[in-house]
């Protein structure tokens, strides 16, 4: 006659003296049962919870990183940012830019040249009513130094030489092309001043926005190394003009 153990919750039966190996058993698969169901439902829990907190990042990083991107490259018309560029503008680790770009090049926002990246031009109106950042306001900038473009020069030909160029501590931002002329950025790597060069029809500008004399002077050295490359770029193409009327005659 088979007994049941009232201190057991489970009722396995056993009989007088000796344990009942089957009914042990079948215990002890439905407890791993049990135990596998528990943990599979904690994991789903998790996986939620996860998908859903990843849901809102990228929400999130929508709003934030690619609106800064769009009144970015609104902020003038025929602007091109290289990836670096707009690293330092904006501030952005380089994994949440790249997502940034890569998400409004498929949605047609922007597109990437050679240049570096530029607003498509169906969307330049509609970005014009993001506010920026105070921070990435134009602050004053003065004039360092001024050159007059011979003629001969075209104005692509210096913008060919300068763009993407680094010098020494300043860093290149991007270009920005208008219908008389164009400007280039490059910025310290403090991020504490820019040196933009503004080449306007014929007469090309070197100014900045630094303010601690520190600055000013980093700056200063700075510009005169753009200057460097101008005239360099002006002297061999003197030097090829020379050589091509000595050929002539």
């Amino acid at each position: 006659m088979e007994k049941i153990s009232e201190t057991d919750s489970t009722c396995v039966s056993t009989k007088t003296g000796e344990n009942n190996p089957s009914r042990v058993t079948e215990f002890q698969d439905r407890k791993d049962v049990w135990l596998s169901t528990v943990e599979i439902s904690k994991n789903l829990a998790l996986d939620a919870q996860t998908q859903t907190t990843g849901e809102l990042s990228f929400i999130r990083d929508f709003r934030n990183n690619d609106n800064k991107i769009l009144s970015l490259l609104n902020q003038h018309t025929g602007s091109y940012y290289s990836f670096k560029g707009l690293m330092r503008k904006l501030n952005l680790h380089q994994q949440s830019l790249a997502r940034a770009l890569n998400r409004l090049e498929e949605l047609g926002l922007i597109q990437r040249s050679v240049n570096g990246y530029k607003l498509n031009k169906n969307e330049q109106t509609s970005a014009k009513g993001m506010a920026m950042p105070d921070r990435l306001k134009r602050s004053e900038y003065k004039q360092l130094l001024q050159l007059y473009i011979p003629t001969g020069i075209k104005t692509e030909e210096i913008v060919q030489a300068l763009n993407g160029r680094w010098f020494s501590r300043i860093r290149w931002i991007g270009l920005m092309e208008s219908e008389i002329g164009y400007m280039l950025q490059w910025i310290n790597e403090g991020d504490t001043f820019q040196i933009n060069v503004r080449i306007i029809w014929d007469h090309l500008i070197i100014e900045t926005n630094a303010l601690s004399d520190e600055d000013k002077i980093e700056a200063m050295v700075g510009s005169c190394k753009i200057f460097e490359q101008i005239t360099k770029l002006l002297q061999d193409h003197r030097v090829k003009a020379l050589n091509s009327v000595r050929f002539v005659a």
